[in-house]
């Protein structure tokens, strides 16, 4: 660990040296104040279902502190709610999307408090933004039993409510922001939404793979969708069978029905695509493993990077550090593992219930 403290402290000198630099070369001859590098990371925990005890911890990279519960902490023991699904980060608030209490939980950073409500949703997943006055987010519609289409709602950041809703198709899930539009994979179906930001309306679809869920763009302007394929679930073991492979998906924006598809063998589902911040390289879930591929590459990798299986997993933009949560349940805590860029492991630490997702502010 202190090691890792070291390596860390090395590889901001030089930038605060850059800046320093550039300080004593200001054309107004001036100093100007140095800012200091962002450390802190929010770790997202479900909680349990029905329960309400959903969190978000903030750790803090520099000092390895750890609020556990910064909402409760921060609000005089309020609890955040049901389900801690996704979060994001616009013009200084974050948006923490609390699935099964159907609304989206607002509040200024870095001190959690609270800022507001977005009520009126129904089991909301995935948030994005697009600027401080203009939000979405996905939502499903219907019982597990037989989901219906589901919306894309369009929100007033500046007024917390919703102003539109899009149709899509059944379970939409995270979606992307990218070039003046919004891709909206819908995991029940075969295809991606894509609604126009300037009109607000649906602008075309797009056939993919069976259960697309997670998207990312690439540093070549292409977009990356993850197709789980489909399961149906039968009353003996092995109780979930594979109906259709998962399948990773390329495509140029520009022509979307010219794809590249990389399938993988119908065992079992990949999920939790993931790029890192030079936008080079990809990360997926598969098997109880995690892998690692090139935006180059024209097949699947057959070796993992991390032999280990995540309920959450993001690489940090400011330094490549691997952040990954471990559930051992969903009624007892869980932790997070902190990885080299290389996938060796430097320090955990204990969050609450179910650890899915970070954020790095």
């Amino acid at each position: 660990m202190l090691q890792h403290f070291l390596i860390m402290k090395k590889q901001f000198a030089p930038f605060i040296a850059a800046l320093a630099l550039l300080a004593a070369c200001s054309p107004s001859g001036e100093e100007t104040p140095v800012p200091n590098p962002t450390t802190g990371v929010f770790v997202l925990s479900e909680g349990q279902f029905g329960v309400g005890d959903g969190a978000v911890s903030v750790f803090d990279k520099a000092t390895k502190s750890l609020t556990p519960d910064a909402f409760g902490s921060a609000n005089g023991g309020a609890a955040l709610g049901d389900v801690v699904q996704s979060m994001g980060v616009q013009s200084g608030r974050g948006y923490i999307v609390v699935n099964a209490s159907n609304k989206i939980e607002v509040v200024s950073l870095p001190d959690f408090k609270t800022a507001g409500t977005i009520s009126g949703l129904t089991q909301p997943r995935y948030f994005t933004s697009t600027s401080a006055t203009r939000g979405y987010v996905t939502e499903w519609r219907g019982p597990y039993t037989g989901y219906l289409p589901g919306v894309l709602s369009i929100l007033n950041l500046s007024t917390n409510t919703v102003t539109s809703r899009v149709p899509v198709g059944r379970n939409p899930e995270q979606l992307l922001a990218l070039g003046g539009k919004i891709y909206v994979p819908n995991s029940l179906d075969n295809t991606v939404s894509v609604i126009d930001e300037g009109t607000g309306a649906l602008a075309s679809t797009i056939t993919v793979a069976d259960g697309p869920s997670s998207m990312v763009d690439d540093k070549d302007g292409n977009i990356w969708v993850l197709c789980t394929g489909f399961v149906s679930y039968i009353a003996v073991p092995p109780y979930v069978v594979q109906t259709s492979a998962g399948t990773l998906v390329r495509f140029n924006p520009g022509s979307p029905n010219t794809q590249l598809k990389l399938t993988f063998p119908a065992t079992a589902s990949p999920g939790k695509l993931r790029i890192n911040p030079a936008k080079d390289q990809l990360y997926y879930s598969f098997r109880g493993a995690e892998y690692q591929v090139g935006v180059s590459a024209t097949a699947l990798p057959t070796t993992p990077f991390i032999r280990r299986s995540f309920s959450g997993f993001a690489i940090d933009p400011r330094d490549n550090t691997v952040f990954a949560g471990i559930s051992p349940s969903y009624n007892s805590n869980g932790r997070f593992i902190r990885y080299q860029a290389t996938g060796a492991a430097i320090d955990s630490f204990t969050v609450k219930i179910g650890p899915n997702g970070f954020i790095f502010y």
